[in-house]
């Protein structure tokens, strides 16, 4: 079990950590214990919840107005309620242009994230032809931007604007509070850098299987939730 550190400053990626991966994005509800614990450690210490989700949709499932980072860094403010986007003007009309020329593949479906997007290929007849039609997509990818490879699913970003940005500037206005990130996705990875390369002692958690940056490692949203009662 990770170490429980005083006081924490909290950092909680969604899918996959506060909810089991689902083949439906639109159907990724919160663990069953996860809307109290959320709402019990919120009243006593600082939370961020980090995201790939656009968070005006992540309110559909988390309905306080928790601090949050989402579209993996590009977006910064309060879950339902004012959000500000880090994105520049340039990106987006690059994220348009590729929104607009989505390959067209059996069992494609594409998950909008207000100025940005995420191409899911779980559901392709042929996954692999699937992510190849993808890799070819994005061949000549504008300079603005990155391609992140996450659980069969290709999302684009901004260039420069991660996860670990977030977190490093988040953390640097709370010096006298322990970082406890946890994760379950290649993006996290960036937050994980992010935390061990600050002169500071942090927490860093990789929920699930694969390799990882992190220091410590939790099964899934069931352990998550265990980890986190330690708190209170």
């Amino acid at each position: 079990m990770p170490p429980v550190v005083e006081p924490p400053l909290f950092f909680l990626d969604y899918d996959g950590t506060l909810a089991p991966i689902v083949d439906d994005p639109a159907a990724a509800v919160p663990h069953p214990n996860a809307p109290d614990l959320l709402r019990d450690l919120d009243a006593q210490f600082p939370l961020w919840i980090v995201t790939g989700r656009d968070l005006q949709a992540l309110s559909s499932f988390l309905d306080r107005p928790y601090s949050a980072i989402g579209l993996h860094g590009a977006q910064e403010g309060v879950v339902g309620r004012d959000v500000h986007s880090r994105m520049s003007d340039e990106a987006a009309a690059a994220l348009r242009r590729l929104r607009a020329s989505v390959p067209s593949v059996d069992g494609l479906r594409v998950e909008d994230k207000a100025r940005s997007f995420a191409v899911h290929y779980r559901e392709a007849t042929d996954e692999s032809g699937a992510r190849d039609q993808l890799k070819d997509w994005l061949a000549d990818l504008p300079e603005v931007l990155d391609a992140i490879w996450g659980k069969k699913v290709v999302e684009l970003r901004p260039d420069g604007l991660t996860k670990g940005t977030a977190v490093r500037r988040i953390a640097a206005q709370h010096p006298d509070h322990v970082p406890v990130y946890l994760g379950d996705d290649v993006t996290d990875e960036d937050a994980f850098a992010a935390l061990q390369e600050m002169d500071r002692d942090a927490v860093s958690i990789k929920v699930g299987p694969g390799d990882t940056r992190a220091d410590a490692r939790l099964d899934g949203p069931d352990a998550v939730i265990a980890y986190l009662r330690r708190y209170l």
